[in-house]
């Protein structure tokens, strides 16, 4: 196995944006694969720019002298190193984005070496510390039940499960196309079943190939069933590419007269966070959770104005059940701009 010689840390931004170099490969297509990276040239050229300029300061400044000795600490000292000169907000966001492929392609690169990807831990934390809220386009992308049961009656058997897989656990139209028998699992101890993709085992599955778990619903479980019916555990629960998926539903849309308003296969995500919100949360969370992005719609801190004791707890608690739909979906915490486009109206 070949091992890690000695190289500049400047040198191995290079190679690791060389790394996910997806120039001239559909990024459809790769997100599909769970491999997708940098796809064009310019892309290409700002974050080696990007990347370039912070490995330099981060060993300017701290003696860094590979990636793979990067950790958030670095990652956060330069972004504030940035404000302090000034640099634009969008400027920000965009180099947090170029530091993120950076680590995806160190760890990509690292696995030529043997030991180094087992001990590179990232640099960049779940969160960033950028987020543009300013000019969000926040309103409800949900389908009603009514539209849900229409678009359903109105698109062929195996399009109709992915969209029962969409609209009850929250899965993206792709996740939907590729789960297969074996990511849904009955387990004896609760009498329950539930959806799991493992650490490690999500590329070409989840986003980003990340783990998943989903707990079915009980209304569910028998539809479940008969989806997993006569299937062997590799078999994927739905036999139609995600093309279809999508064109089925656009059909059925304008057919029965629905508006997808932009909303196309992933209004029944939407749907599902509405939902969740519905049965998780009380009068008083969904009334903080406004308040909440409306702080969030003006560039305010989350939490901007809640001083007393009561509103802070009430606070924490809207804020625990926001974290768990979005886990549910598929994202990080602390996730502010994903709630005011799933929640906001």
């Amino acid at each position: 196995m070949a091992r890690r010689g000695r190289t500049s840390i400047v040198r191995e931004v290079k190679e690791s944006i060389e790394a996910i170099d997806k120039i001239g490969i559909s990024k459809r297509a790769a997100r599909e694969d769970g491999n997708s990276g940098i796809h064009s040239k310019k892309q290409k050229e700002n974050t080696m720019s990007d990347c370039q300029n912070f490995v330099k300061w981060a060993r300017s400044e701290h003696g860094v002298k590979s990636i793979a000795d990067l950790n958030e600490d670095h990652y956060k000292g330069y972004i504030a190193h940035l404000s302090e000169k000034g640099i634009s907000e969008g400027h920000k966001i965009n180099v947090e984005t170029s530091l993120r492929l950076l680590e995806k392609g160190f760890s990509k690169r690292s696995e030529r070496f043997e030991g180094v990807s087992n001990r590179f831990e990232g640099f960049c934390p779940e969160k960033r510390l950028e987020t543009r809220t300013r000019g969000l386009d926040v309103r409800n992308r949900a389908y009603t039940r009514e539209e849900m049961q229409l678009i359903r009656e109105n698109v062929s058997p195996e399009v109709s499960k992915a969209v029962d897989l969409m609209k009850e656990l929250g899965l993206r139209v792709r996740e939907a196309t590729n789960a297969r028998v074996e990511h849904f699992t009955y387990e004896e101890q609760t009498d329950s079943w539930k959806f799991e993709i493992k650490k490690g085992d999500g590329a070409g599955i989840t986003k980003g190939g990340r783990q998943r778990e989903i707990h079915i619903p009980r209304y569910f479980e028998k539809r479940l069933e008969q989806l997993l019916q006569g299937k062997g555990d590799k078999e994927r629960v739905v036999n139609v590419s995600y093309s279809t998926i999508r064109d089925g539903i656009n059909v059925a849309c304008k057919k029965t007269g629905i508006d997808q308003a932009s909303r196309g296969a992933h209004g029944f995500r939407h749907a599902y966070a509405r939902n969740r919100m519905d049965q998780l949360m009380t009068g008083e969370q969904r009334t903080m959770m406004q308040r909440i992005i409306d702080n969030c719609s003006i560039n305010r801190k989350a939490d901007y104005g809640i001083l007393n004791e009561t509103d802070k707890m009430l606070y924490n608690t809207t804020k625990e059940v926001m974290d768990q739909i979005h886990k549910e979906l598929g994202h990080g915490k602390n996730r502010w701009e994903l709630a005011m486009r799933y929640l906001g109206d």
